[in-house]
């Protein structure tokens, strides 16, 4: 006879309240329902780059529009897992659509202030500028050199 130690119940999400998308990526979800925090971790209270690299106004505006460009994706990454288990769900079709229109514009500003962060970016930016001869990825650190993005 086989015993079961425990059955399983869980309840179907359902749409709710949303955080803004810097708290969000603080709190690791869009939801508040299910912000379950199972302990509390104490803040340093620092923001922003703390790597002491003197960042100039370049650096601290690249490092603002990094930081709204990871808010929106984590955003758009929870929103596409809810509607995975939930497809039909207008409200989340909806914020999702904001959300993906909001974090391309984003990364098109972002490619043409600095430098193209994914293909798509470099699509974007030959559409604008068909003439361009720049492949650009040469103009952003990559991730093993150190730079506060």
């Amino acid at each position: 006879m086989q015993e079961n130690l425990a059955i399983a119940s869980v309840p179907m999400q359902e749409w709710g309240a949303l955080y803004g998308a810097e708290e969000a990526l603080r709190v690791g979800t869009v939801f508040q329902d299910l912000n379950k925090p199972f302990f509390a971790a104490p803040s340093d209270g620092t923001d922003g780059c703390s790597c002491g690299c003197g960042a100039g106004k370049a650096a601290q505006e690249r490092e603002r529009m990094m930081a709204k460009i990871q808010e929106t994706s984590f955003a758009l990454d929870d929103v596409r897992l809810y509607l995975d288990t939930h497809p039909d769900d207008r409200q989340g079709l909806a914020f999702f659509k904001k959300v993906l229109a909001e974090r391309k514009t984003l990364l098109l500003a972002y490619a043409q202030q600095f430098y193209p962060l994914t293909v798509d970016c470099i699509a974007d930016l030959y559409e604008k500028n068909p003439a361009s001869d720049c492949y650009c990825w040469q103009k952003g650190p990559m991730p093993w050199e150190g730079a506060c993005v």
